[in-house]
C-alpha cells in the first residue's frame, strides 16, 4: 500500500516520538485505546487489571517545589516528599508526557530538588527535560562556556540524571530500550532575554559545544535548543539562532510562544523536530482557550512541532499560570485546583483515552518518593562540580 505519511509524520516516526490520532491507532503507539475501545480480556492479553494513564496531553512546566516556606540561606536543603509527591500525582493523573523542569547548577537545594521530579517521572515512563540553568546569574553560563569546566558541569548533569530508573511496570510506556521516559537537557533558558547572549554567541560558543560532548558520551540524551521569550522578538532571536547553524546544534528546536503575533515569525520548516517548551496565557479565564485554541494553530501552522508543554503546573503566582495551587493542611499538604476549565478539559482527555479502563493509582505505583531521592554520591558529585 503507497505511503500517506506526511513530511512531520515522517520526523516523529524517525524519532520514534509517541503519536496520537489515527497515525496512533496504525502503528500501534504507547497508550492508544484498542479499537472500538473494547478492553483486552485477561486470557488475550495477560497482565496488571489496571492500566497506567493514557498519555495524551503532552508536556507540562514543573517547578522543583521542595518546600513551601523559603530559606535560601540554609546549608543542608530540606526537601519534603509530600510537596514533590503532589506534584508528580497531578503530572501522572493528567496524562502527560513530557515534564520540563531546571535543574540550576547554582542552587545546590534546587538542583537536589530536580532529582526526584526527573527520576520518578522517567520511572513513569514519561520524558523528562532538565534545563541547565540558574535562576539567577551567570555561573553556569560561564562554566559552559569555559572549556576546561564545560566537561565537569556536563558530566554531573549526565551522572545524575541520564542513568534511566527501573519503571514502574513493565507496560510505562516509555520510549528508551527498557521503559522508562527518555531524557533530554535544555541548554540554558531564554539565553538573550536573561543573560544578554547574542544568538549567534549562544549558537557557536554554548550550544554547539554541549551538544558535540553530550551527544559523543550520551548518545541516547536529546539535546535541546534553548527558546527565547516567546513575543515577537523572542521570534526574531531564534530566526537568528537558524541562521547561525541551530539545526545541526542539537536535537530539538525550541520555541516558546505567549504571543500570537509570534507564531507567524517562528520559522515553519527546519532540519529537524520543533518542541514548544513553554506556551501559556496569563490569568486563569483565558488557559482553556489557550490551549484549545492556540495550541492547535501552533501545530497546523507550524508543522515541525511534534510537542507543546503547557507553562505551568505550580507557582507562587496566584491568577497567572498555574494550574493549581499548594496549601498546607492539617500536618500536610493539599493541591487545590485553581484554573477549574483547563483541569477539566486535561482530565476529560484522559478519561475519553482510557475508554473506561480501571487507571493504576499514583500510590501504587510509587508508594515512597523518597526512593528517587539524591544518594549521597550524587551530592558529592554536585559538590566536586561546582568546586571544579
Amino acid at each position: 500500500m503507497p505511503s500517506s505519511l506526511d513530511r512531520r509524520q515522517f520526523l516523529q516516526r524517525a524519532a520514534a516520538l509517541p503519536v496520537t490520532g489515527a497515525l496512533a491507532a496504525s502503528c500501534g503507539a504507547p497508550g492508544a485505546a484498542p479499537a472500538g475501545g473494547a478492553t483486552p480480556s485477561p486470557a488475550a492479553t495477560p497482565g496488571p487489571t489496571t492500566v497506567l494513564v493514557p498519555k495524551v496531553n503532552g508536556g507540562i512546566n514543573v517547578h522543583p517545589l521542595r518546600r513551601l516556606d523559603r530559606d535560601p540561606a540554609e546549608r543542608d536543603p530540606v526537601i519534603i516528599p509530600e510537596l514533590v509527591a503532589l506534584q508528580l500525582r497531578a503530572v501522572y493523573e493528567l496524562g502527560f508526557d513530557g515534564m520540563r523542569i531546571s535543574a540550576p547548577f547554582g542552587d545546590r537545594g534546587g538542583f537536589l530538588a530536580a532529582v526526584p521530579y526527573v527520576r520518578a517521572a522517567r520511572a513513569l515512563g514519561i520524558d523528562a527535560v532538565v534545563v541547565l540553568t540558574d535562576f539567577a546569574g551567570l555561573t553556569l553560563a560561564r562554566a559552559l562556556h569555559d572549556e576546561r569546566r564545560r566537561p565537569v558541569v556536563l558530566r554531573l548533569y549526565e551522572r545524575v540524571f541520564a542513568a534511566p530508573p527501573v519503571p514502574v511496570r513493565p507496560d510505562a510506556g516509555g520510549l528508551t530500550p527498557g521503559g522508562a521516559g527518555r531524557i533530554a537537557f535544555q541548554i540554558l533558558n531564554e539565553p538573550s532575554h536573561f543573560l544578554g547572549v547574542p544568538p549567534d554567541v549562544y549558537v557557536r560558543e554554548l550550544l554547539w559545544p554541549c551538544y558535540s560532548e553530550l551527544t559523543r558520551d550520551e548518545p541516547e540524551v536529546i539535546v535541546v535548543a534553548a527558546g527565547e521569550i516567546g513575543n515577537v522578538h523572542g521570534a526574531l532571536r531564534v530566526r537568528a539562532m537558524i541562521e547561525a547553524g541551530l539545526e545541526d546544534a542539537c536535537d530539538r528546536i525550541a520555541y516558546h510562544v505567549y504571543s500570537l503575533r509570534a507564531i507567524p515569525l517562528l520559522e515553519p520548516n527546519v532540519r529537524g523536530l520543533v518542541w514548544v517548551t513553554e506556551s501559556g496565557a496569563a490569568g486563569t479565564p483565558l488557559h482553556l482557550p489557550w490551549v484549545r485554541d492556540t495550541f492547535p494553530e501552533i501545530q497546523a501552522r507550524i508543522p515541525d512541532v511534534s510537542r507543546i508543554f503547557y507553562y505551568d503546573l505550580f507557582d507562587f503566582d496566584r491568577g497567572l499560570h498555574r494550574l493549581i495551587d499548594i496549601r498546607p493542611a492539617g500536618l500536610g499538604y493539599e493541591a487545590v485546583v485553581e484554573s477549574r476549565e483547563l483541569h477539566a478539559h486535561f482530565t476529560e482527555r484522559v478519561e475519553e483515552a482510557a475508554a473506561g479502563q480501571p487507571l493504576a493509582e499514583f500510590e501504587t505505583l510509587i508508594p515512597d518518593i523518597r526512593a528517587y531521592f539524591a544518594t549521597p554520591a550524587d551530592v558529592a558529585a554536585y559538590e566536586a562540580a561546582l568546586e571544579a
